[in-house]
């Protein structure tokens, strides 16, 4: 039942900004006047929220893009000092990013859980039990391609999760060296009595 309401309401926000609907008649529940307007307005938070998003990681793509774009051109026979001022450049794309890359791994996974969710749901409503077993109703056959679709979107954002959580240990592993370098250096210096 739960489900089935929100599938509901996320439907009716997509056609509230369409403006393809009247107020919804959900069984159960009271007509509520201007639930159009507050449905419209999380559906425009929700629209905006996405494209921030969506622009956050174009900008953090952008830049490894660039770094690559600058390592391939220098060709095979790259030389040390260039190679350490691409690595440095990376560090400090990574330390600037790093808030925004470990939200993308929150959203990516919280997404693909939700979806995930989504799609077991639409695969249950494809079967009917019965006491002789499972079988599929005829009807039920053109809810296949949105499962499909959902389990997709599912597998998609789990795996964008996971190679975006690899992304982040590699270098957090990599800026913690540095730091211990940093450390076993101002001890050989002298500089942490100070």
């Amino acid at each position: 039942m739960e489900i089935w309401f929100l599938l509901r309401i996320v439907g009716y926000m997509v056609t509230a900004i369409l403006g393809q609907t009247l107020d919804p008649v959900i069984p159960g529940f009271p007509v509520i006047p201007g639930f159009r307007i507050f449905t419209g307005a999380i559906a425009l938070i929700c629209f905006g929220l996405g494209i921030s998003w969506i622009l956050s990681t174009v900008r953090i793509f952008e830049g490894i893009v660039t770094i690559k774009d600058d390592l391939e051109s220098a060709g095979d026979a790259i030389p040390d000092e260039r190679l350490t001022c691409l690595i440095v450049r990376m560090l400090a794309h990574y330390r600037d990013n790093r808030t925004t890359i470990r939200t993308m791994i929150l959203v990516c996974t919280l997404g693909g859980a939700a979806f995930f969710v989504l799609g077991i749901a639409n695969s249950l409503k494809v079967l009917s039990v019965t006491s002789g077993g499972f079988a599929f109703t005829l009807d039920n056959f053109l809810l296949i391609p949105a499962m499909l679709f959902t389990l997709g979107i599912s597998l998609a954002s789990l795996l964008s999760s996971y190679y975006f959580l690899n992304f982040a240990q590699t270098w957090d592993r990599r800026l913690n060296e540095i730091e211990e370098s940093e450390c076993t250096l101002q001890k050989t210096l002298g500089l942490d009595e100070q």
